[in-house]
C-alpha cells in the first residue's frame, strides 16, 4: 500500500512540475504576444493551468495525509468555455486575421510539445495504475491536457493560415450563404 502511495505522490510531483512549466510558458507568451487573439488564448490556457494546478495540489495534499483516492479525488467541473464556442467567438470579434507572428508560433510549438509530454506521461500512469479512482483522476487530467493540445493546434492554424482558419471557424461559405 505504501508503495502505491509513494508512486502516486511521485506522479503528482511530476504533474505539478509539468503544469508549472506550461503556466510559465503561457504567461511569457501572453506578455510578449502583440495579437489580441493570441493574448486571449494564452491567458485562457494560463488560467486553466493555474486552476488545474490548484486542484492537483489539493489532491496531492490529501493523498500525502494518507487519504485513499476515493476520499482525495473530488470531481471538479471544468469551468472552461467550450473550445468551439471560444473559437467562433474569437472569429466573430476579430474578423480577418493578421499575418502570423513567428514568436507566437514558436511559443505554440513549445506548448504543443509540453502538452504532448503531459499526455504521454499521464497515459503511462493510467496504464500502470491499479486503483480505479486514480485512473479516473488521471483520465480527467488527460482530458484537460488533450483539450489544451487541441486549442494550441487551432491557434497555430490561426497563425499559419488565418484566412482558412477564419473560413472554418466562422462557418463562412464561399458562396456567401
Amino acid at each position: 500500500m505504501g508503495n502505491e502511495r509513494d508512486e502516486a505522490l511521485e506522479m503528482f510531483c511530476t504533474v505539478m512540475e509539468m503544469k508549472e512549466k506550461k503556466k510559465a510558458l503561457y504567461e511569457d507568451a501572453m506578455s510578449t504576444c502583440p495579437d489580441q487573439v493570441g493574448i486571449e488564448t494564452f491567458r485562457m490556457l494560463r488560467d486553466s493551468e493555474v486552476q488545474h494546478l490548484k486542484h492537483v495540489q489539493e489532491t496531492y495534499e490529501e493523498i500525502k495525509k494518507g487519504k485513499v483516492w476515493a476520499d482525495a479525488c473530488k470531481y471538479h467541473q471544468a469551468e472552461d468555455e467550450d473550445r468551439q464556442a471560444l473559437l467562433r467567438r474569437i472569429a466573430e470579434e476579430h474578423g480577418k486575421m493578421p499575418m502570423a507572428c513567428l514568436d507566437d508560433v514558436v511559443a505554440i510549438e513549445t506548448g504543443l510539445q509540453l502538452e504532448n509530454s503531459s499526455i504521454v506521461f499521464l497515459q503511462k500512469q493510467a496504464e500502470i495504475s491499479k486503483d480505479q479512482m486514480a485512473r479516473e483522476f488521471i483520465d480527467r487530467l488527460l482530458t484537460e491536457e488533450r483539450e489544451h493540445y487541441i486549442l494550441l493546434a487551432d491557434l497555430k492554424y490561426y497563425y499559419v493560415d488565418p484566412e482558412a482558419w477564419f473560413m472554418e471557424k466562422s462557418r463562412s461559405r464561399l458562396d456567401g450563404a
